[in-house]
């Protein structure tokens, strides 16, 4: 059977202004913006597909309630230094839900500036 879809191309969050954002993931994150609109831009991480950040006035933001009640990003970022993520996160005030060794890995669970749930993981060599 061929496969209709062949990957990721972008994923798309919420934010309430555009420029903002483009700063906090430029500056925190190390995403480098690549097309910057008053609606919309695109960002691209080293590798993988872009993050599209979309203007939205309705409040919204990504996420996810687990069964215990617990936020949930849509997605998880891939990190090959988590330490220095939590780190940096700290030194920008974000605010952390969760660090933590999970066993196959270290997973952290942070929030943007929009409210958007984000995650990021390391997984053990």
């Amino acid at each position: 059977m061929n496969n209709l879809i062949e990957n990721v191309d972008h994923v798309q969050i919420p934010v309430k202004d555009v420029d903002q954002a483009v700063g906090w993931y430029s500056e925190v994150l190390g995403l480098e913006p690549l097309i910057v609109y008053p609606h919309a831009a695109w960002l691209k991480f080293n590798s993988g597909p872009l993050l599209m950040l979309h203007l939205s006035s309705k409040n919204d933001k990504t996420l996810w309630l687990s069964n215990d009640g617990f936020p949930m990003p849509s997605f998880m970022f891939l990190t090959k230094d988590i330490e220095l993520l939590h780190t940096t996160l700290q030194s920008h005030d974000v605010k952390i839900r969760l660090y933590e060794d999970h066993g196959f890995g270290w997973v952290i669970k942070f929030t943007d500036p929009f409210g958007n749930e984000l995650g990021a993981f390391q997984p053990k060599e």
